[in-house]
């Protein structure tokens, strides 16, 4: 019982290779992945129609399943916007501005922020929102926004999912933690 490859298979295999490819070389794959999709409805079927067809409805697809993730992505953004025109981002963080002196402080208070916000929104929109109100704060008592980003990935993502790192991999980013503090 072995396993036979076609042609769509070698096909799907170079658009792969071509897409991170382009993807090393920091462009935009969205051409890439439509000629792909173009190449595989063509030899698939055989028909200039139908993939031509194909790609539209790989858009309305795509649509589907990710408009949520997209309106929630859009209305965390804007809502980090306003808080920065308007100033009121400096009134929800003054007191934390009490709390965060010194860069250990703000790498636990951002941290903990990040994971408990985490729990109730999706941590990508959360970080948004997060990094937005707090990172001048951080930056004020000289944490690098490098490790602003750290904190909130880690927390943010790490302690919201656990199983997604080994013991091991938690362990060396607790060394490197207690070595840069």
């Amino acid at each position: 019982m072995g396993i036979e490859l076609n042609i769509l298979h070698w096909i799907y295999l170079i658009f792969i290779i071509l897409i991170i490819t382009v993807m090393v070389m920091k462009r935009d794959t969205s051409l890439v992945c439509i000629m792909g999709i173009f190449l595989l409805g063509l030899f698939a079927t055989g028909s200039l129609y139908l993939s031509v067809m194909g790609i539209f409805n790989s858009f309305i697809f795509a649509i589907k399943e990710l408009i949520g993730t997209i309106l929630i992505i859009s209305i965390i953004t804007a809502m980090s916007k306003v808080l920065l025109e308007t100033g009121i981002n400096e009134i929800m963080i003054s007191p934390f501005t009490k709390l965060i002196k010194t860069p250990t402080l703000a790498y636990w208070v951002i941290g903990i922020l990040m994971m408990v916000i985490s729990w109730f929104f999706w941590p990508s929109p959360a970080v948004a929102l997060l990094g937005a109100v707090l990172l001048p704060v951080a930056l004020n008592v000289k944490l690098p926004a490098m490790g602003v980003a750290v904190a909130m990935n880690l927390f943010g993502l790490v302690l919201h999912c656990p199983e997604i790192l080994s013991y091991k991999v938690r362990q060396s980013l607790l060394q490197m933690e207690q070595e840069s503090l």
